[in-house]
């Protein structure tokens, strides 16, 4: 073949390749992170997924947004959607304007991880956009999109959005109105306060407890009034929550007797005025009969104190709960002294046995042991009445890791998933305290983590107790960030408080735990070094 004809077909070969090398990231106007996003994201693996949604942060393009849009924000798995979330707030200039065009969606879950991106930019170049947050919080059909709306403009910091906030107060649905709520007391919205108190008559105690706590972090005299009025008839824990209400917008500190309250308002409020916040406001229990706590005595487990009328307790029993319990010098329960080598299980057992039977008769409970498996003395909450207790206290005494250490047949140490027995399943344990099925449980679906509860599956209890001696070692999750984010995700709704207490003060597990606490609002103790 002469010379020239050779030339003129590795030339035409060049322009024909030249399409698929810049498809392929090759070329100098392609991009190897969108390739290889397109070659990956159909990973059954959610992490492999997540890494790939994340890379996509660092292409700041249109194309990089539509593949967030529709691929990210709509994954079955919802760490890979949170991340998408997070990617899609990352973007600037024009791909910032296709992250807020995506607000017009036709599918939810889209627009939903939208309001979530937007709500997490720290910086905006222009206008946020309040008036189409506004729009979708009014007029979106989908409750989830609506309250994802809501927690958007109160994430926002921006106080135009507090109109928009206060009509979401009025929104027929549970999700929305907490949303509207929380919103309003992130951006300490001073002509929400008034707005808030309806909301202290609402069917659900969870809109009741929103309020009390947007009104604690607004801080207006308007409030006062109606949060007395509300804990003379409140009882449990919408009585106590209304009581660090009165708390940290007065700076008093009179008991939970509401008329204490009720005189001292009556003196001083023509001429009172809000003090400024205090550093840190000493919220402390008076004890002693009706008058200290309100209308019935609180409940008690290790050294935590609740007023709650619903409460779960949930119990390790895993294999290291045998272990013996290495204690401080001097380190007291509160009910006895701790003994270094005693079995930390013995402990638990004990101590639990005596928080049920001194329990107020009109409080309700139920109790959860874990380890691989996730075991509930019930499936619905029940009174505390004598047979009750002596039922749940002979069911604590028999639950025990199914571990067999040594067993001959490798079977005999895993479960049906081919999980060890006997070990911590934290993440398990959790989403049954509200209610939920992991992927393992639920048919069909390859996603890990679990959905967040839906209206008709609420849990029943108001407050729970977490009893653990180690950091998560089987489960579907295992990873303590992603365990928080999801207790935090489940949470926005069910207003469930955690209290926590650690027979070790491992790192892995103190994480956890003062994670838990930080999210719900709950306190924490460690019994063991």
């Amino acid at each position: 073949m002469p010379m020239y004809r050779i030339i003129i077909l590795a030339a035409c070969l060049a322009l024909v390749a030249a399409p698929v090398a810049l498809a392929q990231g090759r070329g100098d106007d392609g991009d190897p992170v969108i390739d290889e996003f397109n070659k990956y994201i159909r990973s059954a693996e959610p992490a492999v997924r997540r890494d790939q949604v994340e890379r996509l942060a660092r292409v700041n393009k249109v194309e990089a947004v539509s593949l967030l849009l529709t691929k990210g924000l709509t994954d079955n798995d919802y760490s890979v959607r949170e991340k998408a979330q997070w990617a899609l707030s990352r973007m600037t200039g024009e791909a910032r304007s296709a992250v807020i065009a995506g607000l017009s969606s036709s599918k939810p879950a889209i627009r939903e991880g939208v309001c979530m991106a937007i709500g997490a930019i720290k910086i905006w170049e222009r206008r946020p956009p309040i008036a189409q947050l506004g729009a979708v919080l009014q007029k979106d059909r989908s409750e989830l999109v609506r309250a994802a709306a809501a927690e958007c403009m109160g994430l926002m910091g921006n106080t135009r959005g507090t109109p928009f906030l206060i009509e979401g107060l009025k929104d027929r649905t549970e999700r929305v109105a907490i949303a509207s709520a929380d919103g309003l007391g992130l951006l300490r919205a001073t002509a929400g306060a008034a707005a808030l108190v309806p909301l202290l008559e609402h069917r659900s105690w969870r809109a009741q407890v929103a309020a009390l706590s947007a009104m604690a972090k607004i801080r207006n005299k308007q409030t006062v009034g109606p949060i007395i009025d509300y804990m003379e008839v409140a009882a449990g824990r919408s009585q106590a929550d209304a009581h660090r209400a009165l708390k940290k917008i007065t700076t008093r500190s009179f008991s939970m007797n509401a008329a204490t309250w009720r005189e001292w308002w009556d003196r001083v409020k023509g001429e009172w005025e809000v003090p400024p916040p205090p550093k840190k406001v000493e919220v402390k229990a008076i004890p002693g009969g009706k008058d200290g706590y309100g209308r019935s005595k609180p409940t008690r487990y290790h050294r935590i104190t609740t007023y709650s009328k619903r409460i779960i307790f949930v119990i390790d029993i895993s294999n290291s709960m045998k272990t013996p319990i290495i204690v401080k010098e001097g380190k007291d329960s509160g009910r006895r002294r701790l003994a270094t080598g005693t079995a930390k299980i013995l402990l638990a057992r004990e101590e639990l046995k005596r928080t049920l039977e001194g329990m107020d008769s009109e409080t309700w409970f139920n109790v959860i042991a874990f380890e691989t498996d996730v075991r509930q003395f019930k499936k619905a909450p029940v009174r505390a009445s004598a047979g009750n207790i002596q039922g749940a206290v002979r069911w604590l005494l028999k639950q025990a890791p199914r571990g067999q250490q040594g067993g001959r047949r490798p079977s005999s140490n895993v479960d049906k998933h081919g999980w060890v027995l006997g070990k911590t399943n934290s993440y398990g344990a959790l989403a049954a305290v509200y209610g939920l099925k992991t992927a393992r449980e639920r048919r069909g679906n390859r996603g890990t983590t679990a959905p967040s509860p839906g209206t008709k599956r609420r849990p029943k209890w108001d407050t729970c107790f977490f009893l653990s001696d180690g950091r998560p070692t089987v489960g579907v999750v295992t990873e303590i960030e992603q365990i928080l984010q999801d207790v935090k995700r489940w949470n926005k709704t069910c207003k469930m408080v955690i209290h926590c207490i650690g027979m070790e003060n491992e790192q892995g597990l103190a994480a956890l735990l003062t994670g838990l606490g930080r999210i719900t609002g709950g306190k924490v103790v460690f019994l063991g070094k």
